[in-house]
């Protein structure tokens, strides 16, 4: 009993792949797309939603078929045992990378917006060492944390979104074929990638789910990857409705959504609302990853302790947000090219490879299952 791996409820694992899948994305999201696909942005993201309901459903089936054992067990049943160290090595780089990006930006809102004459590296080391101690306490403490959070980014984000509603212009909406359909897939390519691809990553923390409800559980996680995909889209919608053309040049579009509301004439100042959606749906989504990779980590060299590389995962990634990224220009590159091709090349193809080897053995699902459990 000491050694059960912790079991999480159905609405928490709801609740954590919002986190997942949203996080920074909502804030991130709505500006690049906009300055990739123009007035398209929304329906570049209604494609890249579908793209990530066909992920996530390959995962679930996954899940289904393999009776709900970790990712690193059905994998070596499926491909081996040397095989599966070599193709989870892309997944860890995949995470290092996504740690240390995310933090990066939570420091580059912070020096860019609101404390310019503060040091980077304190925002990213303060972050990632809040990150380190959530993750040390577990997956339990964090999800109950983080259904108190998600509803918080939620609501943050909707208020200023209904409060703007005098500033928007429907009509810069027109025309809806602005840019052409080239950057239409081009929106696209960069949706399906990040945020809706990263479902991918999701598997690994699948095994917390509990095996008894899984027809509620599956119902779940696609109504919270849904609500996800709304809120991507209302937020781009309003996005385009309040800027138009501009759009696509301002950063955190939210923010400056939230420095333009006006009441009688004045402004209201409430950007710091943003900056906690901003802060806490970042600090979810690195927290996340960082259980995750040291759940890799610990089954791929079968460490005794549950949580051996929290700390040196949190180490290596504060470096790495300080010298992986040259600058701006460099940052918005590797985020919004790199990032979404890898995404779909390395970590949705393996899902892709998975599913399908899982559906060619078919009969042996039932054996997996049982040497699972």
């Amino acid at each position: 009993m000491k050694n059960r791996p912790p079991t999480l409820t159905t609405g928490q694992m709801a609740n954590l792949l919002i986190a997942v899948t949203m996080g920074s994305a909502i804030i991130y999201i709505p500006t690049p797309l906009v300055g990739f696909s123009g007035n398209t942005a929304w329906l570049s993201l209604i494609g890249a939603y579908g793209f990530g309901i066909l992920v996530l459903t390959c995962t679930l089936y996954l899940h289904h078929r393999h009776g709900g054992i970790e990712l690193i067990e059905y994998c070596r049943k499926l491909i081996g045992g040397v095989p599966t160290v070599l193709v989870m090595l892309p997944i860890i780089v995949m995470l290092l990378f996504a740690i240390s990006a995310i933090v990066t930006g939570i420091g580059d809102f912070f020096v860019s917006s609101m404390m310019p004459k503060t040091p980077f590296y304190i925002f990213c080391s303060i972050s990632l060492l809040v990150s380190a101690l959530t993750a040390r306490a577990g997956i339990v403490i964090a999800a109950r944390m983080f259904m108190l959070l998600v509803p918080v980014m939620f609501i943050f984000t909707l208020v200023i979104l209904l409060i703007a509603f005098p500033i928007y212009d429907w009509g810069r909406l027109l025309p809806i074929p602005d840019k052409g359909i080239g950057d239409l897939l081009h929106g696209f390519f960069v949706a399906a990638g990040f945020p809706f691809g990263e479902v991918c990553l999701f598997p690994i923390l699948l095994s917390y789910a509990p095996k008894d409800h899984a027809k509620v559980l599956y119902r779940r996680l696609f109504f919270a990857f849904s609500l996800t995909g709304a809120t991507m889209v209302v937020a781009t919608l309003c996005t385009i409705v309040a800027f138009g053309p501009a759009s696509g040049h301002l950063s955190y579009s939210l923010y400056q959504l939230a420095s333009n509301i006006q009441v009688n004439g004045n402004n209201v100042r409430i950007e710091a609302i943003v900056g906690i959606a901003i802060i806490v749906g970042s600090y979810m989504k690195a927290t996340l990853y960082l259980i995750a990779l040291n759940k890799l980590l610990v089954r791929l060299t079968r460490a005794n302790r549950s949580d051996a590389y929290i700390y040196p995962i949190a180490l290596l990634c504060t470096m790495l947000s300080l010298t992986l990224f040259s600058g701006p220009a460099d940052f918005q590159y590797q985020v919004y090219t790199i990032w979404p091709f890898t995404v779909i090349a390395v970590g949705c193809t393996f899902i892709f490879i998975l599913t399908v080897l899982t559906w060619i053995r078919g009969g042996d699902s039932n054996h997996l299952r049982e040497r699972g459990t």
